[in-house]
Protein backbone atom coordinates (compact mmCIF):
# COMPACT_ATOMS: atom_id res chain seq x y z
CA UNK A 1 0.00 0.00 0.00
CA UNK A 2 1.32 3.53 -0.76
CA UNK A 3 1.67 6.02 1.58
CA UNK A 4 -0.43 9.28 1.08
CA UNK A 5 1.88 12.49 0.27
CA UNK A 6 1.60 15.12 3.14
CA UNK A 7 2.27 18.99 2.07
CA UNK A 8 5.11 20.63 4.62
CA UNK A 9 6.77 23.35 5.14
CA UNK A 10 10.03 23.77 6.29
CA UNK A 11 11.66 27.14 7.68
CA UNK A 12 15.66 26.98 8.68
CA UNK A 13 18.47 29.46 9.75
CA UNK A 14 21.56 29.15 8.35
CA UNK A 15 24.60 30.23 10.18
CA UNK A 16 25.94 33.97 8.85
CA UNK A 17 29.59 32.25 8.49
CA UNK A 18 28.29 29.92 5.98
CA UNK A 19 25.87 33.22 4.43
CA UNK A 20 27.49 33.39 0.97
CA UNK A 21 26.30 32.38 -2.33
CA UNK A 22 28.07 28.94 -2.13
CA UNK A 23 27.08 27.95 1.78
CA UNK A 24 23.17 28.50 1.28
CA UNK A 25 23.39 26.55 -2.87
CA UNK A 26 25.14 23.75 -0.73
CA UNK A 27 22.70 23.52 2.17
CA UNK A 28 19.86 23.77 -0.12
CA UNK A 29 21.26 20.95 -2.96
CA UNK A 30 21.54 18.67 0.49
CA UNK A 31 17.75 19.29 1.43
CA UNK A 32 16.92 18.98 -2.26
CA UNK A 33 18.47 15.50 -2.30
CA UNK A 34 17.18 14.11 0.75
CA UNK A 35 13.37 15.25 -0.08
CA UNK A 36 13.95 13.69 -3.68
CA UNK A 37 15.37 10.41 -2.47
CA UNK A 38 12.62 10.10 -0.25
CA UNK A 39 10.19 10.14 -2.94
CA UNK A 40 9.18 13.89 -2.04
CA UNK A 41 9.25 17.15 -4.15
CA UNK A 42 10.30 20.52 -3.72
CA UNK A 43 7.90 23.24 -4.72
CA UNK A 44 8.79 26.01 -3.69
CA UNK A 45 11.58 27.44 -1.88
CA UNK A 46 11.65 31.32 -0.78
CA UNK A 47 14.51 33.42 0.45
CA UNK A 48 13.19 36.87 -0.84
CA UNK A 49 11.92 39.45 1.31
CA UNK A 50 10.92 39.36 4.06
CA UNK A 51 13.44 36.24 4.68
CA UNK A 52 17.21 36.39 3.87
CA UNK A 53 19.88 38.01 6.46
CA UNK A 54 18.23 38.91 9.30
CA UNK A 55 18.71 39.59 12.99
CA UNK A 56 17.19 37.08 15.58
CA UNK A 57 15.48 37.83 18.39
CA UNK A 58 17.76 36.37 20.76
CA UNK A 59 21.56 35.14 20.54
CA UNK A 60 21.99 31.43 19.42
CA UNK A 61 24.75 29.59 20.95
CA UNK A 62 26.25 27.05 18.25
CA UNK A 63 29.22 25.41 17.38
CA UNK A 64 31.68 26.61 14.72
CA UNK A 65 33.25 23.83 12.67
CA UNK A 66 36.80 23.99 13.70
CA UNK A 67 36.25 25.66 16.89
CA UNK A 68 36.60 23.93 20.50
CA UNK A 69 33.74 26.47 21.92
CA UNK A 70 30.18 27.83 20.78
CA UNK A 71 29.53 31.08 19.36
CA UNK A 72 26.91 33.56 19.79
CA UNK A 73 25.14 34.28 16.82
CA UNK A 74 22.91 37.65 16.37
CA UNK A 75 22.21 36.98 13.28
CA UNK A 76 21.03 34.23 10.67
CA UNK A 77 19.79 33.83 6.89
CA UNK A 78 16.43 32.60 6.64
CA UNK A 79 14.93 30.30 4.14
CA UNK A 80 11.22 28.71 3.96
CA UNK A 81 10.88 25.97 1.53
CA UNK A 82 7.66 23.96 0.67
CA UNK A 83 7.70 20.01 -0.43
CA UNK A 84 5.34 17.26 -0.44
CA UNK A 85 7.03 14.21 1.34
CA UNK A 86 5.11 11.01 2.99
CA UNK A 87 5.39 11.25 6.78
CA UNK A 88 7.74 8.03 7.00
CA UNK A 89 10.72 10.30 5.34
CA UNK A 90 10.16 13.27 7.12
CA UNK A 91 12.75 11.73 9.87
CA UNK A 92 15.24 11.42 7.24
CA UNK A 93 14.69 15.26 6.38
CA UNK A 94 15.25 16.20 10.06
CA UNK A 95 17.86 13.92 10.21
CA UNK A 96 19.70 15.93 7.64
CA UNK A 97 19.43 19.05 9.28
CA UNK A 98 20.66 17.49 12.61
CA UNK A 99 23.73 16.28 10.64
CA UNK A 100 24.12 20.12 8.91
CA UNK A 101 26.10 22.28 11.21
CA UNK A 102 25.66 25.08 9.57
CA UNK A 103 21.93 25.12 10.28
CA UNK A 104 21.10 27.18 13.27
CA UNK A 105 17.15 26.35 13.57
CA UNK A 106 15.08 24.97 11.81
CA UNK A 107 11.36 23.93 12.07
CA UNK A 108 9.27 21.85 9.92
CA UNK A 109 5.13 21.92 10.24
CA UNK A 110 2.88 20.31 7.96
CA UNK A 111 0.47 22.84 5.46
CA UNK A 112 -3.42 21.73 5.73
CA UNK A 113 -5.56 22.06 2.57
CA UNK A 114 -7.78 25.05 2.80
CA UNK A 115 -11.01 24.10 2.98
CA UNK A 116 -10.51 20.97 4.51
CA UNK A 117 -11.06 22.13 8.18
CA UNK A 118 -14.70 21.87 9.67
CA UNK A 119 -13.92 24.02 12.56
CA UNK A 120 -13.76 27.29 11.17
CA UNK A 121 -17.80 28.14 11.41
CA UNK A 122 -17.75 27.20 14.81
CA UNK A 123 -15.07 30.20 15.53
CA UNK A 124 -17.06 32.41 13.75
CA UNK A 125 -20.03 31.25 15.37
CA UNK A 126 -18.09 31.84 19.07
CA UNK A 127 -16.61 34.68 18.09
CA UNK A 128 -20.49 36.39 16.48
CA UNK A 129 -21.60 34.99 20.52
CA UNK A 130 -18.96 36.98 22.14
CA UNK A 131 -20.15 39.88 20.51
CA UNK A 132 -23.61 39.77 21.05
CA UNK A 133 -23.50 40.10 24.84
CA UNK A 134 -21.02 42.56 24.97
Amino acid sequence: MRERRRSYELMIIISPLAANEEGIAAVMNRLTNTIESGGGEVTAINQSSPWGRRKLAYPIRSYVTGEASRRNFSEGYYVLIHFNLSASQVGDVERTIKLTDTILRHLITQVEQKGSSEEAPVVEEAVAETEEHE
